[in-house]
This record gives structure tokens, sequence and C-alpha cells, in this order.
């Protein structure tokens, strides 16, 4: 009887961290590029000394080199290649949309109906409580809040 205890709290706690995990991604921020270097760089160290040596960063030359070898790169590296990618890409999309989905959020917080060069600024002078949920996931994707409160 005490084993099945057991049993069924182990598999409720890891249940629960799932779910904690699950919900944690869910809202959470986007990868800088330099983050993106260094876990391409610990994931792949050895498939980037086999496959990509030599090959210089930036100009999208290492992604298209780890493209170019994904069938043969370790499963570590295609995982985090995957997270990495993902991560960079809404970071991307976060920042090209921004100025649609926020439109309202913008013109009702900082005064004007379009993100000009003062959008940044705006937002991280609001509590986030004040900014739309969707607009606050999207400026949390861009990584502004985080780069400027890492100047």
């Amino acid at each position: 009887m005490i084993k099945q205890t057991s049993f069924v709290f182990a598999l409720l706690f890891l249940a629960l961290l799932f779910l904690i995990g699950a919900i944690g991604a869910s809202s959470a921020q986007t990868m800088s590029y330099a983050d993106a270097i260094s876990q391409l760089a610990a994931a792949c160290r050895t498939d980037l000394q086999k496959y990509c040596k030599g090959v210089e960063l930036g100009g999208g030359r290492l992604k298209a080199c780890l493209d170019g070898h994904q069938a043969v790169v370790s499963p570590q590296c295609q995982q985090t290649r995957a997270q990495v990618y993902a991560s960079i890409a809404r970071r991307i999309a976060a920042q090209r949309d921004i100025g649609d989905i926020c439109s309202a959020d913008i013109e009702r917080l900082c005064g004007t109906s379009h993100a000009d060069a003062h959008l940044v600024e705006c937002l991280l002078g609001v509590t986030p409580a004040a900014i739309s949920p969707q607009c606050n996931q999207t400026f949390t994707d861009t990584g502004w809040r985080t780069e400027r409160a890492q100047q």
C-alpha cells in the first residue's frame, strides 16, 4: 500500500511539474540572439566542429550549415536547434507585428495611433497590468522589455 501511495504521489508531482512548465512556456520570453548562439554552441558543439568548422557567424551562415546537416546532427542539437529557431521566429514576428497587435493599447496608453520611436519607452513606463494580455505577451516576445532591463 505504501509503494502504491508513493507511486501515485510521484505521478501527481510529475504531472504538476509538467503543468507548471507548460504554463510557464506559454508566457515565457523569447531568447536573445546572444542566448540563441550560446545554446546552439553548447548543444551542438561536436556537430558544429564536425560539420560546420570554419563557418563564420552572421549572415545566416551558421543556420544554413545546421539546416544543411539536419539529418546527421545529434538529437540534442536537433532539439535545441528547433527550440532556438522557434524562439527567434517568435521574437521576429512580435517585433514585426507589435504595431498591429497593440494599436489600441498604443493609442490609449501612449497617445499615438502607431508604433513610433517612443513605443518602447511608453510601454515600459506603464504597468504590465494596464496593457491588454495579447499586447503584453507580444511586447514580452519582442525582447525589448528584457533588453532595457539589462541596460
